[in-house]
């Protein structure tokens, strides 16, 4: 065979290995990128962390359609996950005491360890109207102690739309039932209130004038009291007098609870007393008493006349009747009398001689 020959084929398979090297390097290198993509795709949906952090507990009575590797954030960051939503059905839990429905194991990292307090509230939230549920964390008051690894928690339980809108039917369903059965009668009520407006409108039109007087009035009398009570705060003066009246009513309120006591064992002797003298009232010595004051009418008006016969004789001294009367009025007697015991003073054998 010609060297040229055999060199020929030997170049042609040479080209054909470099061919299949190349095809073999290219389909290797594709399997490796979708192996890498699938691993990413992998990462990315099943929420992987290489990150460190711990764990809370967190009790709920509803936690609505979370599931576990749901977000949860803290101030909208994302920070974990919840790794196990547990049913318990209502057992009771020995650590906390309390009957629990459903716990949810939640994975935090350690970088929201110190964010994170003992006041913390727990939220089910939706992003969206329909979106996926997460774990919002409210993380609490800063001066408290920050919640520790396996720490159980009591959850805000979410709202129960669906119990929501269930009532709502029922409460639609009345009311469209009473507006059906009852239509007659909530057209009465219409037509007497339209009624009733309008006759409460003509009366507002024709006492027009009458309203403003009393508009007037009123606003008057506001004026006056609050002219009234500033010069009540202004006659009041220092809040001091205030406090020391009120300081001095106290006192007398004692002073007078005390009186009270004090008096009530005399009070009641007195009763006892009062009582033993009612006792001793009986019927014969109320007749007796009777008589006595009958008697003593008649005595009153005994000495009545005699009164007005005293008056009777001071009256005819007054006017001068008599010798008595003359010695008292008349001026003359007094003085001749005068005279006539000044002379008997001076001559006593007068009493014995008369010339």
């Amino acid at each position: 065979m010609p060297a040229g020959g055999r060199s020929g084929r030997s170049l042609l398979r040479c080209a054909h290995g470099m061919r299949e090297g190349k095809l073999e390097f290219r389909v290797g290198l594709l399997i490796v990128g979708a192996l890498a993509v699938l691993a990413a795709l992998v990462l990315a949906l099943g929420n992987f962390s290489f990150a460190s952090g711990y764990t809370l507990f967190v009790d709920y009575d509803f936690s609505g359609n979370i599931q576990p590797g749901a977000p949860v954030k803290v101030s909208g960051i994302e920070v974990g996950k919840v790794d196990d939503v547990e049913f318990l059905g209502g057992k009771l839990d020995e650590r906390t005491g309390r009957r629990v429905q459903v716990r949810l194991h939640v994975w935090l990292e350690d970088r929201v360890r110190d964010a994170i307090h003992d006041d913390a509230e727990f939220f089910i939230n939706t992003s969206g109207v329909l979106g996926e549920q997460y774990l919002e964390i409210v993380p609490g008051s800063p001066e408290r102690p920050r919640l520790e690894p396996g720490t159980i928690v009591r959850g805000v339980d979410p709202p129960r739309t669906d119990l929501i809108v269930a009532r709502l039917y029922e409460v639609l369903d009345s009311v469209s039932s009473l507006l059906r059965d009852d239509k007659d009668l909530i057209r009465d009520l219409l037509a007497n209130s339209a009624s009733a407006v309008g006759e409460l409108n003509q009366l507002l039109v024709d006492n027009r004038e009458a309203l403003g007087k009393l508009i007037v009035a009123a606003e008057a009398l506001a004026t006056e009291t609050t002219a009234t009570l500033r010069d009540v705060r202004t006659g009041i003066g220092d809040p001091r007098i205030i406090g020391r009246t009120v300081r001095d009513a106290d006192a007398l309120m004692v002073s007078a609870r005390q009186t009270i006591d004090d008096l009530g064992p005399k009070a009641g002797a007195f009763v006892a007393d009062a009582t033993r003298l009612t006792s001793l009232v009986t019927e014969a010595r109320v007749e007796r008493a009777l008589a006595v004051a009958d008697g003593a009418v008649s005595l009153t008006g005994k000495a009545g006349r005699l009164v007005d016969g005293a008056a009777a004789v001071v009256d005819a001294l007054r006017a001068g009747k008599g010798t008595a009367g003359a010695l008292l009025v008349r001026e003359e007697v007094y003085a001749d009398l005068r005279e006539m015991i000044r002379d008997l003073r001076r001559n006593p054998w007068k009493f014995f001689w008369k010339e």
